[in-house]
């Protein structure tokens, strides 16, 4: 299994929202440690990789959202490592601000080179807010959205795609394209990780998609997601994966004692040591598929499903790979 993608995540910079889906799982409070410190370990990391000229390179991200004292200094600090995504920024979960301070924020920004920006929509107002626990916020992220495109950022919003905000597609398209200079819309299913397994009940079907409008249709990269069966009749598996170093309090002591080769290959062996422990696809479809389920989900929200099953059923204590918050890994197929 090859690893094709390794982030430091510093959970330091609290969430204002908690967004049912949320794969961080967010409870409106940082969990991570201080910033300097863990630039500190992955400037540490990524001169290892360098001097070994080992790729991938590492990148040094913060969650829960880009609202902390060192936003400015972390993009900077990852356009000098040459990653590329410190030219982008996910702007869900920030502080709301009014005219001025939206117009300060977007402005520096990009006075440090970020020149695309992804807000998540859920639905309309009303279900916007619930979904993302937090009265206002979709106003203030359409207000974000439209000062990103008068000032020559680009905003691709991300629409979340639920059995309840069906209904509201159509509408909440129109408005994000009435905006001038909107950038390129994606829609998605969310994930079953973090709380997406809270979402089963939300899940669409195959006649939910096709029902959708052809300016939805369009947004959404159907060939993704397939039914139980489908997955099934592909005969595939996955073939590299993405690991996440989370830094913590309780970690950051031994991982600072560790070097690169350790520390990757520490991660690696807790991503084989989990996956070691369950029957194939094809036999855990057998325990907890449903032949008849037109559900659509992408690959590893089926493997994680019934692994999640699995688990529970043989009353196993493991080490939960698939929790972004630690050290955690994803496969890909």
């Amino acid at each position: 299994m090859k690893t094709t993608s390794i982030g430091i995540l510093n959970l330091c910079a609290p969430c204002k929202c908690a967004c049912k889906y949320c794969l961080l799982k967010s409870q409106k409070k940082g969990q991570g440690i201080d910033y300097i410190r863990g630039e500190k370990f992955a400037q540490k990391m990524i001169n290892w990789a360098k001097e070994k000229n080992i790729a991938p390179i590492p990148y040094y991200y913060i969650g829960f959202c880009a609202d902390y004292p060192e936003l400015l200094r972390n993009i900077l600090f990852n356009k000098s490592n040459e990653w590329t995504g410190a030219s982008f920024l996910q702007c869900n979960g920030i502080n709301i601000r009014n005219s001025e301070e939206i117009n300060e924020f977007l402005t520096s920004i990009k006075s440090v080179g970020v020149n695309t920006i992804d807000i998540s929509f859920f639905g309309n107002k009303d279900y916007h807010d619930l979904f993302a626990a937090r009265k206002g916020d979709y106003d203030f992220m359409l207000s974000l959205a439209t000062k990103a495109t008068e000032l020559g950022i680009i905003c691709n919003p991300s629409i979340t795609v639920t059995k309840e905000s069906l209904p509201m597609l159509d509408d909440l398209y129109d408005t994000l394209y009435s905006i001038p200079k909107m950038g390129e819309i994606g829609a998605f299913l969310p994930d079953y990780r973090g709380r997406g397994y809270l979402l089963e009940h939300s899940r669409i079907t195959v006649t939910d998609y096709e029902n959708l409008s052809e300016k939805v249709k369009k947004t959404l990269n159907i060939s993704n997601y397939k039914t139980q069966q489908e997955w099934l009749d592909l005969n595939i598996m996955f073939t590299h994966r993405e690991i996440t170093i989370a830094l913590k309090e309780d970690n950051i002591d031994m991982l600072e004692q560790m070097n690169y080769d350790e520390i990757i290959s520490y991660a690696e062996k807790l991503d084989d040591d989990y996956h070691r422990i369950f029957p194939s696809f094809k036999e855990l479809s057998k325990k907890y598929g449903e032949k008849c389920d037109d559900r659509l989900y992408q690959y590893r929200d089926l493997v994680w499903k019934w692994q999640n099953a699995y688990i529970k059923e043989n009353n196993l204590k493991v080490y939960d790979i698939t929790d972004d918050t630690n050290i955690s890994s994803v496969r890909w197929i």
